[in-house]
Order: C-alpha cells, then sequence, then structure tokens
C-alpha cells in the first residue's frame, strides 16, 4: 500500500507533538539518566505502522531509531558513535535471536503452523467445521462459541490464541464473519482470561513479582494471597470479557469493525490490501483423496492440551505431590500450585506442539489414508508460513530491548512525580502501565518494571500499611498492561492472534482499538475511581454492562 503525502504529515505531527510534550515535563523528573527521546523508538514503530500500514518498515525503523538514540545523543558529532549504533542494533539482535524463551516462542508458532497445514490437509479442519456447523448456524452463534472456547482455554494464552483461533477460523469464513472480528474475539479472551483465572501458566509470574514487592515492603502478606486480594479490582479483564459477551449477544459493531463487518457479510473475508501473517488456509487446501474425518484435527488438539497439562504438573512439582497421595492429582488447590511454580512453561508448549505435530501426521496417514509423501506439500507451506510472523516477533522483541535500555518505563513513571493525589494514583497507574506495555509491546515486561516501581508510592499513599491504594495499584499494573497489549502492534499476543486467525495486522489492531478504548475508558469511570470511594465490585459490573448496552445501542449497527 503506498504511503500518502497527508499520512506522513500526520505522522511527523503527531511525532512532533508528543516529542514535545515529553521534552516539556523532563525537568520534573529530576533523574540524569532518564530522558524525554526515550519514547520514541516506540512512538516511531506504533504511529508508523498505523499511519503506513507497513508494519515491518514500521519496526525496522523503531528498532534503528532507538540504536541511534543511545549512542549518537552523547557524542552526536563523532562518527564513532553513529558505528556504534550499528554495533547496537546487531548485539541486540542477536540477542533477541539467541534468546532461549524467544526461541522457544519461535519454534512453537512453526510448530503449531506445520501440524494446522497438515489437519488442514487431512480434511480434519473441514470436518470440524461441518460438526460445529450443528452449533454455529449463523455469526451470532459463530462468535458465541468462539467466546465460550476462548473462555475454556484458561490454562495459557498462547495455546488460548493457536487452538481457539485455528479451529474457528473455517468455522468463522463459512459464516462470513470478518477476520477482523474472528482476531478481536481470540485475542480478547486470551490475555484476559489467562490473567485472572486461579490456574495458568500467567499466576507463577504475576505471584513471583508480588512476592518481591512484598518482601523488599514488608507486606506480611503472602503473594497468592495478594493476587486473590488485586483479583476483585481486575476491571479491565472483567469488562472486556463482559463486553465480549454482550457484543455477541445484541449483535452490534461500530466504527472501523463494523465496516469490516460489512465488507465481509457482502462476501470479502479479507480487506484489497490486507497482508495476513501465516494465511495457510489459502497455501494448503483439503487432499481429494483425503477422508473426511474431526478426529483427524481433534486428536492433534487434544494430545496439545493434554500434554500441555501433564508437562505443567510435572515441571511444577507435581510428581512429589502424587507420591504422597494420588489423591492429590484431584485437588484444585494442588492444580494451582503445581501450574503457578512451573519455571518452563514455553518449553512444555514446545514438546506439546511437537508431540501435536507427530500425532498430526500419524492421523492423516492413518485416519485420513494418506501417504508421507503426499504431506510433504503441507510441511513446506507451513514452515514457510512461519516467516513473516517471526520476522514481526523479531523485531518487536528487538524494540522491547531498546525499551529496556533507554528506560521507556521508568521514564513514563518518574514524569508523575509524587505528589500525586490517592484517589486518582490508581487510574494513573492503569494509564502508565497502558502506555509502557502499548510502547514496548510485552504486558510481562511492564508488569515487571511498574510493580515494584509503582507499589513503592501506592505503600506511602496508604500510610505505610497494605491497604486499599496498594491493593488497586496492584490490579491496575496487570489490567493496564493488557489494556496496552490489545491497543499495541507489537505485541507478541496480538501479532500471534492475527497469525491464527490469518488476519492483516495492522487491520487486526485498527479495529480492535476502539473496542479496547471503550472497555479501558469504562474501567476507569465505573472502576477504580468509584472503588476508591468504596463502591463494590458487583455494582460496578452491573453499571459496566448496563453502559456496554447502551453505548451499543446508541452507536453500534446490526450486520445483515
Amino acid at each position: 500500500m503506498p504511503v500518502s503525502k497527508q499520512n506522513l504529515i500526520t505522522v511527523l505531527i503527531i511525532l512532533v507533538g508528543i516529542s514535545m510534550l515529553a521534552w516539556s515535563v523532563q525537568p520534573q523528573t529530576g533523574l540524569s539518566d532518564l530522558h524525554w527521546y526515550s519514547i520514541l523508538p516506540p512512538l516511531v514503530a506504533v504511529v508508523f505502522a498505523i499511519a503506513t500500514q507497513h508494519l515491518l518498515l514500521s519496526l525496522f525503523a523503531g528498532v534503528i531509531s532507538g540504536a541511534l538514540l543511545i549512542n549518537v545523543p552523547a557524542a552526536p558529532l563523532q562518527a564513532a558513535s553513529w558505528m556504534q549504533s550499528l554495533e547496537t542494533f546487531l548485539s541486540l539482535l542477536w540477542s533477541v535471536i539467541s534468546d532461549p524463551f524467544n526461541l522457544s516462542v519461535l519454534t512453537f508458532i512453526i510448530l503449531m503452523l506445520v501440524m494446522i497445514s497438515v489437519v488442514i490437509l487431512a480434511g480434519g479442519l473441514q470436518a470440524i467445521v461441518r460438526w460445529l456447523g450443528k452449533f454455529a448456524r449463523g455469526p451470532r452463534s459463530t462468535q458465541f462459541v468462539t467466546t465460550l472456547m476462548g473462555f475454556a482455554v484458561f490454562i495459557d494464552d498462547y495455546a488460548n490464541v493457536m487452538i481457539v483461533g485455528t479451529s474457528m477460523r473455517p468455522v468463522s469464513d463459512a459464516m462470513r464473519i470478518s477476520r477482523e472480528k474472528l482476531a478481536f474475539l481470540v485475542d480478547a479472551t486470551s490475555a484476559p482470561v489467562a490473567g485472572i483465572a486461579l490456574m495458568s501458566t500467567w499466576i507463577g509470574y504475576e505471584v513471583g513479582i508480588f512476592a518481591e514487592v512484598s518482601n523488599s515492603l514488608g507486606f506480611e502478606r503472602d503473594a497468592y494471597s495478594m493476587f486473590l486480594d488485586a483479583l476483585g479490582f481486575r476491571f479491565y479483564c472483567f469488562f472486556m470479557l463482559l463486553f465480549i459477551l454482550i457484543n455477541v449477544w445484541t449483535g452490534r459493531d461500530f466504527g472501523s469493525m463494523l465496516r469490516a463487518e460489512q465488507r465481509s457479510r457482502a462476501g470479502q473475508l479479507l480487506a484489497e490490501d490486507a497482508v495476513p501473517p501465516g494465511n495457510l488456509g489459502d497455501a494448503v487446501k483439503t487432499d481429494s483423496k483425503a477422508r473426511i474425518r474431526a478426529s483427524a484435527a481433534l486428536l492433534p488438539f487434544a494430545v496439545l492440551f493434554i500434554v500441555l497439562f501433564i508437562g505443567l504438573w510435572v515441571d511444577g512439582g507435581g510428581m512429589a505431590l502424587l507420591a504422597q497421595s494420588f489423591g492429590n492429582l484431584f485437588s484444585a488447590g494442588n492444580w494451582r500450585d503445581v501450574v503457578s511454580a512451573s519455571e518452563n512453561n514455553v518449553q512444555v508448549l514446545n514438546i506439546a506442539g511437537l508431540l501435536s505435530l507427530l500425532t498430526a501426521l500419524v492421523c492423516a496417514m492413518l485416519i485420513a489414508g494418506l501417504s508421507f509423501r503426499r504431506l510433504l506439500p503441507a510441511l513446506r507451506k507451513g514452515a514457510g508460513a512461519a516467516l513473516y510472523p517471526w520476522l514481526i516477533l523479531i523485531l518487536a522483541w528487538t524494540l522491547g530491548g531498546i525499551c529496556e535500555q533507554i528506560q521507556t518505563g521508568p521514564f513514563l513513571v518518574a514524569v508523575v512525580g509524587e505528589s500525586m493525589p490517592a484517589f486518582i494514583y490508581p487510574v494513573v497507574v492503569f494509564l502508565l502501565s497502558a502506555a509502557a506495555a502499548l510502547a514496548t509491546g510485552t504486558s510481562w515486561g511492564t508488569m515487571a518494571i511498574f510493580i515494584p516501581i509503582t507499589s513503592q508510592l501506592a505503600f506511602q499513599l496508604d500510610g505505610g500499611t497494605y491497604g486499599l491504594i496498594t491493593i488497586m495499584c496492584l490490579a491496575a499494573v496487570l489490567d493496564g498492561a493488557i489494556f496496552g497489549d490489545h491497543c499495541s502492534p507489537i505485541s507478541d499476543t496480538t501479532i500471534m492472534s492475527s497469525i491464527a486467525t490469518s488476519c492483516d495486522h495492522i487491520h487486526h489492531v485498527k479495529t480492535q482499538f476502539p473496542y479496547a478504548s471503550v472497555v479501558g475508558l469504562t474501567a476507569i469511570g465505573l472502576g477504580y475511581l468509584p472503588a476508591v470511594s468504596g463502591m463494590p465490585f458487583w455494582q460496578s459490573l452491573i453499571l459496566a454492562g448496563l453502559l456496554f448496552l447502551g453505548f451499543l445501542r446508541l452507536f453500534g449497527r446490526k450486520v445483515d
């Protein structure tokens, strides 16, 4: 898509305006190692991506600008500092590519894409489409089934995205639901569900950060109890899930999502300028000689889910509990503790993904009746489909590393100062966390940076006690990070949602942003602000539901 002069002018105005605002608050920080230009690299990437729709080039521009800002400001007239920027770029790129966690995520993506291509070739997804057609008889019921599946796969956000997105995409296409709407349903039920579930791969990470804060500030409160305390203030996550249910029930959409749905109902699932990452549906077709059986798809997905649970149980120390008593296997509390204690959940995902792929190959040969030779094109096309999402993630992670070096997150916290009124502080923390997650593309990184920093001031505002403001602050960081992720084109889960649903990534972000913003503003107005005054959670939830109903009734339209 060519870049218009108007788009470039808009980009420059936004960049200059926000840069001047950041520069104007620089003296208030009082910290020499924090600089206003730390917001520029993510700002360049996000603004360019939205304005130009060239995601890879925009990410690359953000990375290059960040590498320059790390070195050049100290000695702008010396050629050595410019050359050092190239070394910084290559060093950060290598650290991203060689990082074990990142390699595990990239491996999981290619395993899933290859497995899905085999399942498509063997006719498994085609059979699932026929079976789900009994329940998904129209666009509304299809979206409802998608939402319920998103609720059900609560154990991990990555697994949620890949399982729900890939299995529901053919059904969604058959009902002429836009890829943008499917990507929203998948993305908006992944992190919120995993983030608030009492048993998920997120819990261990969140509880680990809480434990560090509890020890440093002397809360005399165990970390898991802190998580449960904060659960009643996770307004964004709960409101988002409520919004999805009301949105699906009413069948009303608004803004760019409405236009996408109208286009799709007219028979055009993707926009003309769409570039979907990992679009296997167009690359792989069901083999004409395959015996169409749902088990060719259900068994690989079942293996993925079962092995994931077993792996998390083993990795989290569940075998020791099993040695004590076999009954420990059926204790929800034990499962919660074991899953929370798992430190290698992405590696477990890889093992589950590999076994799922092997199962798909066996099912394709034994159930679908295909020879291994006929499966080779699916293996090749599935692996090839991983290249584009790999490049996106690698550049997004590199940009995140740059933001860490130039301290984008701490700068955003520092500009607030310590004169913040207690009643408004949770809202500010929520917005700052969202801004940091949007800029860096990482909710977990935002949590790790912001929880220790913001909880110290919250502790002071509570009079040196573990009180309401501190608890709300913890919840605000967790939810703000997820809100920012939903709005960020460089978030890994947002990218993976586009991959799983074969939706153009920028189109996914542009259509999801208004929905996430409505929920985010509602979380502030009917969640954090009233909660400081003592409003119960259930009242906020009811008011939010009524607001969503009224908003969709007033601004939304049904799509014929």
